[in-house]
């Protein structure tokens, strides 16, 4: 069987209309090519805040670039600079074959669509079949290449034309609904003068624009025209259907598919624009062979709020189980239990290794360091959160993998990497493998940030739990040796003892004292007598095992309780504490006399008393021990 190759893709709104088709055209002509494609995506735009931007295009940091054969970007999608930027150095860097979709970058392909001649085949459009004159430019984000180049060809048009320039202003959306319905409140509170035709750089703003004038009292196209770029699905189904520059999606992803094949068989670049052309529909003042379909797009729309509402539902409802979650496999397990309801996809949670390690108690515990999660570490542990029963188990993997079965699959295949994080925390990523579901792609977004918010609140529970113990450890710990001090014995040895007594167990009591304390503080320092104490303390932690009970009874006294030591051991384990002692000593060269006495009580199953005669007894043992060290 022949090898299948991989091919990675950059972009971000995954969601969206145009990303989702232009996708649909990468796959069909990887899938024909027997190429798997991997797709890093986000959704960041620039009405979302500057942490959760950084947060969502940490994504692209995580491709691996040398694992693939190439990669197409359509990083006009992309509206952070700086991971723009650094994804365009990265992959200049790589020597990868590549293909850039609308916006030229140096050492790849290039295809897209010409956005002057487009806007200007619109523009001539509106002037030769409806003479309109008195024209409004209804641009996007001043920084967005593709705004600025429609926004040029309406310019040089108006002054090609000889159009009045007052009448032909220049408004700045950003490309949302609500920025184009803002624009005519604006005008219209202004002046109440509304132009013959509003020219809008996209869709979302043009059935802003015309919600907007419909809501002040204009009808469309009868008083006022409008028309947009994109021909998006949603202009299409709407009333009137708006008429706009017709951006052949699947094509333009199928081509740069066709494209960067091409370049890896041959190492050749090309620069190719594809024609777009003009989809009239009635917005214009044209006529439209879509008129009576009213009856069936309200039918659509009655069957996509009706999909939008179950899905709202099964979120809602995953939301307030998630909420109620204590540990991540307990978290995991109710996203299993509510994920099926919204997708059919394989889809698996990666974890920073450093969040799975706080979340699940292992390695090191305390409050996050937050430089360590600012980007993906050296390894990820994953789980599956979809379509299996049973409590989750978790398996690492070298980050550098990204997702190991994309590179063991027999036949072409379909991943998605989606960023998991809070803000600018980076918690990991989710893989969903597809084929993707066309009817849902959309509403994904919704419960994936549903998962990074319930995982970073169970983080912070979490953290907050660790905090509140490690404060109520500090009352029964020790400061100067770390072990338990004396309120360790009402809080957990008074209970060891009640459980030896009721069920008739063997109880082990060692009690040990530092020799000579007083003469080394007064001829050496308190400084050195604490060292003793403390090498003590980590002698018999050392000797006895660090998860046995150990105490600081007394300044120089400490006792031990065990339920597993017998009495056949304690001679080897004193003489192990002393041996050690002297080899510390010798070692640091330590002035001062380091020794210390050992007694210990065994309490037999059999026998019944207080705590206070089981230490006493095991203190008379020690002390039998110490005189007979002096002699």
């Amino acid at each position: 069987m022949a090898e299948v190759g991989n091919i990675a893709v950059f972009l971000a709104g995954w969601n969206s209309e145009y990303q989702t088709r232009l996708i649909e055209g990468i796959q069909k002509k990887a899938n024909e090519a027997g190429y798997s494609i991997s797709i890093f995506t986000c959704q960041a735009g620039w009405e979302i805040s500057d942490t959760h931007v950084y947060g969502e295009n940490m994504i692209y940091s995580l491709a691996n670039l040398k694992r693939f054969d190439g990669i197409i970007c359509a990083t006009h999608t992309i509206w952070m600079k700086e991971a723009k930027t650094a994804l365009l150095q990265r992959i200049k860097e790589s020597g990868i074959p590549a293909v850039s979709l609308e916006e030229s970058a140096e050492g790849m392909n290039f295809i897209g669509i010409d956005n002057y001649t487009s806007m200007k085949n619109m523009l001539n459009h509106l002037y030769e079949e409806h003479g309109y004159r008195r024209m409004v430019f209804v641009a996007g984000p001043s920084n967005n290449a593709e705004s600025r180049r429609r926004g040029l060809a309406f310019g040089d048009f108006v002054h090609e034309k000889n159009l009045d320039l007052v009448q032909c202003p220049v408004w700045y959306g950003d490309f949302s609904f609500d920025s184009g319905r803002r624009i005519v409140t604006r005008m219209y509170e202004k002046d109440r003068q509304m132009p013959e035709v509003f020219v809008c750089a996209n869709d979302k703003m043009a059935v802003g624009v015309c919600n907007g004038l419909k809501e002040h009292g204009y009808r469309v196209p009868e008083d006022v025209a409008v028309t947009g770029f994109d021909a998006s699905y949603d202009s299409e189904r709407y009333i009137p259907a708006i008429t706009s520059v017709d951006r052949p999606k699947e094509q333009l992803g199928y081509q740069a598919c066709e494209m960067l094949l091409h370049t890896i068989e041959t190492g050749e670049l090309e620069m190719r624009k594809v024609e777009a052309g003009i989809q009239i529909h009635r917005s214009c003042g044209c006529a439209d062979d879509a008129l009576d379909r009213s009856e069936e797009i309200i039918g659509q729309l009655y069957a996509e709020n009706q999909n939008r509402e179950r899905y709202s539902r099964a979120i809602r409802n995953m939301d307030d189980e998630m909420s109620e979650c204590e540990t991540l496999q307990e978290l995991v397990f109710c996203i299993r239990q509510n994920l099926e309801k919204m997708t059919t996809e394989d889809v698996y949670l990666c974890l920073n290794q450093s969040v799975y390690f706080e979340m699940t108690g292992h390695g090191a515990s305390g409050y996050r360091n937050r430089s360590i999660v600012k980007k993906y570490g050296s390894k990820v542990y994953t789980t599956i959160i979809s379509r299996q029963e049973g409590m989750p188990s978790f398996e690492p993997f070298d980050t550098a993998q990204m997702f190991p079965a994309i590179w063991e699959q027999e036949n072409p295949s379909e991943f998605l990497f989606v960023p998991v994080h809070f803000r600018d925390n980076c918690l990991g990523y989710l893989v969903i493998k597809g084929p993707f579901s066309k009817e849902n792609i959309t509403y994904y977004y919704n419960w994936v940030r549903k998962i990074s918010n319930a995982l970073e609140k169970l983080s912070n529970i979490l953290m907050l739990k660790n905090a509140v113990c490690n404060i109520d450890n500090l009352a029964v710990m020790d400061s100067l040796t770390g072990v338990y001090n004396r309120l360790g014995i009402t809080r957990y040895v008074t209970e060891l003892v009640d459980w030896a007594n009721t069920g008739q167990h063997g109880l082990m009591f060692v009690f040990a004292d530092l020799d000579r304390l007083k003469h080394i503080n007064d001829q050496y320092g308190h400084e050195a007598g604490d060292q003793a104490i403390c090498l003590v303390a980590n002698a018999l932690q050392e000797v006895f095992g660090k998860n046995e009970m150990l105490l600081r009874y007394g300044g120089d006294e400490f006792l031990l309780v065990s339920r597993l030591l017998e009495p056949a051991q304690m001679e080897e384990k004193q003489q192990k504490v002393s041996k050690k002692l002297a080899e510390w000593k010798e070692k640091d060269k330590l002035e001062y006399p380091l020794s210390v006495s050992i007694g210990y009580y065994y309490k037999e199953g059999q026998v019944s008393g207080t705590l206070e005669d089981y230490i006493e007894r095991a203190d008379e043992s020690m002390y039998r021990y110490k005189c007979q060290n002096r002699k």
